[in-house]
């Protein structure tokens, strides 16, 4: 795997007027966070399983970081109103590209719309417990719902299915309360969607900054080729929920933790 890197020096960041400077570590701050949430994602919904047991616990590994990844995505929004638009962008926006610019007008009209699928869900189940959704949830489980609890000896490996089955019952009626197959299809489309045109427009703004204060592409800034060994295939790569737990005995032997 090929990456192309150059080190930033405290003069050149100097270089960069605070508000300009503000906005480009945050918003790179930003775009690590959405990508290793969505890499997370990505690896918990990987592998295929027929364990019910196994599969329950994928199913809430993963809702539980698209809802996070979802939220991130919101608070990246309010990161560009307070630190981008009417302080920078009139001076950014010019010198973007054409794959930027749509993708920045993209995010306005999404984010434009009230009550947008990333809004609802950033605002009562990302960073919120909402009592008052639950019932909502509750009414519409189906026959085929798991109710299940498993208590493990270990935190790390017990696990509430009848729990995520309400919330995400929940959820899915908060998106498409006609649908709710179509509407884990939505979330995820919808999130990955809008995280593009996210990523596009964090380059967008960083490079623009660098070119401004700084000069040059990325190789006027010193960037060397590099190569990465040993990274797996993203397909191969999974995130078990259950995991086994080595303790440590008050004689300080080691045992294994083995939850059955």
């Amino acid at each position: 795997m090929q990456l192309h890197h150059f080190t930033l020096s405290t003069k050149q960041l100097d270089a960069i007027p605070e508000p300009e400077r503000v906005l480009i570590v945050l918003m790179s701050h930003a775009a690590n966070e959405l990508n290793v949430l969505s890499k997370l994602f990505h690896f918990c919904t990987t592998h295929e399983v027929d364990v019910p047991l196994l599969v329950e616990a994928q199913n809430a590994q993963a809702l539980t970081l698209v809802r996070i990844l979802t939220g991130k995505m919101y608070e990246c929004w309010r990161l560009l109103h307070s630190a981008f638009f009417n302080k920078v962008s009139n001076t950014y926006e010019p010198l973007f590209d054409e794959e930027a610019r749509v993708s920045l007008d993209s995010l306005k009209r999404y984010f434009g719309r009230g009550g947008n699928l990333i809004e609802v869900v950033r605002n009562k189940y990302a960073f919120h417990y909402s009592p008052e959704q639950i019932s909502k949830g509750y009414i519409k489980l189906g026959e085929r719902d798991a109710l299940d609890v498993y208590l493990s000896k270990t935190n790390a490996n017990t696990l509430y299915v009848f729990a995520e089955s309400i919330v995400g019952r929940s959820l899915m009626e908060s998106i498409n309360p006609d649908d709710h197959s179509c509407a884990l299809e939505t979330l995820i489309d919808e999130t990955a969607r809008v995280l593009g045109w996210f990523n596009v427009v964090i380059a967008a703004c960083l490079s623009t900054c660098l070119q401004l204060h700084i000069g040059g592409d990325l190789y006027e800034l010193g960037a060397r080729d590099i190569e990465v060994e040993g990274a797996p295939d993203w397909k191969s790569v999974t995130i078990p929920y259950f995991v086994e737990i080595v303790e440590r005995t008050p004689s300080n032997r080691v045992e294994s933790t083995k939850d059955k």
